[in-house]
């Protein structure tokens, strides 16, 4: 079901009325129906909410990520405008349907409005399983392209279940898509069981450890990154907060020991992000249940504002 933005979610300091070089992104975001999108090509950012947590759910974790795209945009709104951007809040898609799958198929189809409106969109969740829908929206507006979906995280999801959950995604597309690879930054080998890292090899998938990422972004790593994005048409890019320690990020599903740093996670998402190749991120498992100062919520609207400027 989807549902407008609502404009009362956004607010903050109000330095000036007038003086521009001092707003903030409440005072010049749009807000539309995405079934009546204008185009902003140029320079448009659009967003669009995934308030879901059924993926979640199914696949055993704890639930309150729904309410994520909210939080998120209540931390995003106060941020300074840097340059000028035309942000646009397309609202939420929630879940009313007897299966995931049907949601994730019309949020899709939102995604792909979004992507034909704007330069670059933030899909905000929500379950994980967001990033299905993210690849669903892509390839039907990309059909015969080679798509690369790299993904910040510290598991795989890559599980067999019969239905959709927040860890099947990119199983569901390896199995049907031979034109799609995929790429992991900070599995964690204590968040995917043997089976799963099997599945790994199987397929292909190149991953790097959480361990690789500790103090620093190796060369190594940065080639690895570059090669797999040169590889591919497009590429998809998704960022699960769980891969960040909980000591920076504990609004998540599940939560993370050994994670890594903010800013590792900042320097991978402003390296992905900076290619023309790169126009949708999604950002998976933001859950406010469990979020301590709004840590969370306020670290993902700042990676937001860099990836943005």
């Amino acid at each position: 079901m989807y549902q407008q933005a609502e404009s009362k979610l956004w607010n903050g300091r109000l330095d000036s009325e007038t003086e521009e070089r001092h707003f903030r992104l409440f005072q010049t975001v749009n807000f539309e129906d995405i079934n009546a999108a204008e185009d902003h090509k140029e320079d448009g950012i659009g967003i669009l909410g995934y308030a879901i947590d059924k993926g979640v759910e199914l696949n055993k974790g704890r639930v309150g990520a729904k309410e994520g795209p909210d939080a998120i945009r209540k931390a995003f709104s106060g941020l300074p405008i840097l340059d000028k951007k035309t942000v646009t809040d397309y609202g939420n898609v929630y879940h009313d349907r007897d299966e995931l799958i049907d949601t994730q198929k019309e949020y899709a189809d939102y995604v792909e409005k979004s992507m034909a409106h704007n330069n670059f969109t933030f899909l905000i969740g929500g379950g994980h399983d967001i990033a299905y829908a993210q690849y669903l929206g892509a390839r039907k507006a990309n059909p015969d392209a080679s798509i690369g979906f790299i993904n910040i995280d510290a598991h795989f999801d890559n599980r067999k279940e019969k239905h959709s959950t927040s860890g099947t995604c990119f199983r569901q597309i390896l199995d049907n898509d031979d034109n799609a690879d995929y790429f992991v930054l900070g599995i964690q080998q204590s968040g995917n069981t043997q089976g799963l890292f099997d599945y790994a090899e199987e397929t292909n998938t190149e991953f790097v450890t959480a361990d690789e990422l500790q103090g620093q972004i190796a060369p190594p790593i940065k080639d690895k990154i570059e090669l797999f994005m040169q590889n591919h048409d497009i590429v998809l890019f998704t960022l699960c907060m769980d891969v960040i320690d909980s000591a920076y990020a504990p609004g998540v599903s599940a939560p993370a020991v050994l994670g890594l740093t903010p800013n590792i996670v900042l320097e991978l998402a402003k390296r992905i992000t900076a290619s023309d190749k790169v126009n949708t991120m999604s950002i998976a498992e933001m859950n406010p249940t469990y979020d301590v100062d709004n840590r969370t919520a306020k670290l993902i609207a700042n990676i937001m504002h860099h990836v943005m400027y």
